[in-house]
This record gives structure tokens, C-alpha cells and sequence, in this order.
């Protein structure tokens, strides 16, 4: 009976932990056969503070996914997170000795690109291919098969702080996991959520995460720019919180269910006072307030970031915006009027299977994190069909 080629994706986020199990196909499509989310105490803008709990949390999730594909899958492919990540260049040359240019020519130009020094303390998380040139000529795709002299590829090596990749492998490994690529958490939601021709004509992909907020750029096909800031969905629920004197419960909930930029809305809202024992009156414009002023900060820590970016005409695609903290009522018509870019919610697309479920902005990471185990070459675990059958009939009798 023929195998099915599974991956195993796990981000773990400032809130939560999500987990997706997929089956890749050849060309690229997944076909989603289990997906689950854990929330997640510990964690703080992608930094573990608390192992036990992050762990327990990250096998919760990847048990549930698992549990619902019918499958028992450990190793894994993981995102990281956090603004730790930082970006450096680098290229190199290599000469085409067999007169035409071959596959293997490809990955030592890349290989000999990544070879750069690192600060003490950091380590590579992810080499990402920038672009091609072949003698001279840029903009090459794919080379391989043509006739040339030389090559040169130009890479973006992605590098984290080492402690805090350790802990993350740590609590991977305390869940049960065995994690087999890590992927910059960014780059691989913009790979679930962006299309081919928006990358042509130039698109800025925010995710906005729990903690963090991952700022990539893409243009003529290629990642131009990545970097992280240090604010997410979470520093508002902080704010008000603190701001207004209510546990973290009811500040999220006052976030989802009244919260919006540029809402005008007056009157007052009852909620229970921190000791639980009266209820206290809260001015919607005071929370508004709140909110506003955290969103200004972070639009323009994110407008420091497009800064670093050199073009006349802005990006042809506007602005794709993923996580769960782009769901924040009116944040993405202050974007769109603040910049005069098109903006829109970015949802995973080209996947089968139980997509519906995943078709989510707060889904996008993991999975993207399933097509980086594709195009890495990540070997995928293989599971026979009579295996889920007798996996889906034992959860029949449980």
C-alpha cells in the first residue's frame, strides 16, 4: 500500500501554540489532515520564560493535531520567533567548471554565500536565497542547464541569539518533538499567505503576532528586506489591563469586542472590578485611548522598518497583513489611510483537506512552516493508509 509523505509544523507564539499535520504533494499543495491551537503561558516575544509550561502546552497542541489526522508524528518542523532575529547579507561567486550550470553549482554558490561571521553568541536559523546572476545577468530563476562561466548568488542569512534557540529546542524536545528544520517565523507566514505575482510587483507582509511583529518585503519575486518588531497583539491587552485596572481576561475581551481604531464611540462599559467583588464603569473613549496610542507606537516602529527600503513607487501589492493581532477592529483602514497603500487580511491559500479550518491569519505560520519543509527537502515521515485506518478505528472506541 503506498505512503503518504507527512509533515508535522509547531509555532510557538507569545499566546499560543499551534500545530498542523499536512500531506505535501509534489507540486505544492498541502492537504490538511489535523490542526489545533493551545494557549501558552510562559513565552514572551518568542523567548522562553517558563519550560514546563511552554512544553506542556506545545505537546497539548501537537497531540491534538495528531490525534486528529489519525497519525503519531514527532519530528517536526518549528518557527522561530521574536526580535532577536536579526538579518545579514551575503554573496559569493562560484565558477561553472562543466561548461553549463548544474544543481549542485546552485547549492555551493548558496553554501559559500552563507559562510559569514557572526557575532558572539548567534547562530544561523535559516538561509533564504535572495537571488540568482549568471554572468553578470541578474534576475535568473532557475539556471540550472544553461551555459556560463560564473555565478553568483546572494542570500539572506537569518540569525538568532543561541540561548534562546537552545531553550526553544529544549522544550521541543521535553513535548516529545524532534525538531528537524527551524524556520524564521515571518518568512514562513508570508510563504502561506503571499502569491507569486504579488511578490513580482512588490508587497509588504506584516504578521502581527502575539509579542512581535514580523515586517518582510518582497519584490521582484525575491525577499528584499525582514526584520522584527518588538510589539504585537499582546501589549495592547497589557495596556489596558494596567491602564484600566482588569485582569488579562477582560482585557482581551474588552480588546476583541469593543476596541477599534478610529472609532468615535462614546458611552460607558460594566466590568468587574480586579477583586471580582463590585462591577466598575469604563469609559469607551478611555479605552480608546489606550488602544490608539499603542497602535501609533507600532505603526511607527513598523514605518522605521519600510524606511530601510529603497523604492520611488511603494509596493504594487500594497500590504498583507497575517496573525492574530491583525484582527484588531479598524486597523486595517488606518493603515490604508495612514500610508495610501492598498491593504488586505492575508488567509493560507492552496491548501485541501480540512483547509477550512486553517484559513486563518493566525494560522499562517505553521503553514508556511509545512511548504519551507518542501522546498528545504525536509524528509517528510511516511505513513502507511492501513496504518490511519487502524489509527481512526481505535479513536472510534476512545
Amino acid at each position: 500500500m503506498a505512503k503518504r509523505p507527512l509533515i508535522l509544523a509547531v509555532d510557538v507564539g507569545t499566546t499560543k501554540v499551534s500545530a498542523l499535520v499536512s500531506e505535501v504533494h509534489p507540486e505544492g499543495e498541502l492537504t490538511v489532515l489535523g490542526i489545533a491551537a493551545t494557549p501558552v503561558a510562559g513565552m514572551r516575544r518568542g523567548l522562553v520564560f517558563e519550560v514546563e509550561r511552554v512544553a506542556l502546552a506545545i505537546r497539548d497542541a501537537v497531540n491534538r493535531a495528531n490525534s486528529m489526522a489519525g497519525t503519531d508524528l514527532t519530528q517536526a518542523v518549528v518557527a522561530v520567533n521574536g526580535d532577536h532575529l536579526a538579518v545579514i547579507e551575503g554573496q559569493a561567486r562560484v565558477q561553472i567548471k562543466a561548461g553549463a550550470v548544474r544543481a549542485e553549482d546552485v547549492d555551493s554558490a548558496t553554501r559559500k554565500a552563507a559562510q559569514i561571521s557572526q557575532p558572539s553568541g548567534r547562530e544561523t536559523v535559516q538561509v533564504i536565497r535572495r537571488g540568482l546572476a549568471v554572468d553578470g545577468f541578474r534576475g535568473v530563476v532557475d539556471p540550472v542547464g544553461m551555459v556560463a562561466h560564473e555565478m553568483e548568488a546572494q542570500v539572506f542569512v537569518v540569525t538568532g541569539t543561541n540561548t534562546v534557540i537552545r531553550n526553544l529546542r529544549r522544550v521541543s524536545a521535553m513535548a516529545g518533538l524532534n525538531p528537524t528544520l527551524l524556520v524564521a517565523a515571518p518568512k514562513a507566514s508570508g510563504d502561506a499567505v503571499l502569491a507569486d505575482d504579488e511578490k513580482q510587483i512588490g508587497v509588504v507582509h506584516l504578521d502581527v503576532g502575539g509579542g512581535t511583529t514580523g515586517v518582510t518585503v518582497y519584490r521582484s519575486g525575491h525577499l528584499q528586506y525582514m526584520g522584527v518588531v518588538p510589539l504585537g497583539g499582546e501589549s495592547i491587552t497589557s495596556d489596558l489591563s494596567v491602564g484600566l485596572g482588569v485582569v488579562g481576561t477582560q482585557a482581551e475581551r474588552l480588546k476583541l469586542e469593543y476596541a477599534a481604531v478610529g472609532s468615535e464611540r462614546d458611552g460607558t462599559l460594566e466590568v468587574r472590578a480586579v477583586s471580582g467583588q463590585s462591577v466598575k464603569l469604563i469609559p469607551v473613549r478611555e479605552l480608546q485611548d489606550i488602544v490608539v496610542a499603542r497602535v501609533d507606537e507600532w505603526t511607527r516602529l513598523v514605518e522605521d522598518h519600510l524606511s530601510r527600503v529603497d523604492w520611488p513607487k511603494g509596493p504594487g501589492a500594497g500590504v498583507v497583513m497575517t496573525g492574530g493581532g491583525s484582527l484588531l477592529n479598524g486597523l486595517q483602514s488606518h493603515i490604508e489611510g495612514r500610508w495610501n497603500w492598498p491593504v488586505r487580511l492575508g488567509v493560507p491559500i492552496g491548501m485541501g483537506g480540512l483547509s477550512d479550518l486553517s484559513r486563518s491569519p493566525g494560522y499562517s505560520v505553521v503553514v508556511g512552516l509545512a511548504r519551507n519543509a518542501r522546498f528545504y527537502g525536509v524528509k517528510a515521515d511516511k505513513e502507511s493508509v492501513w496504518r490511519r485506518i487502524a489509527q481512526l478505528w481505535l479513536s472510534l472506541w476512545n
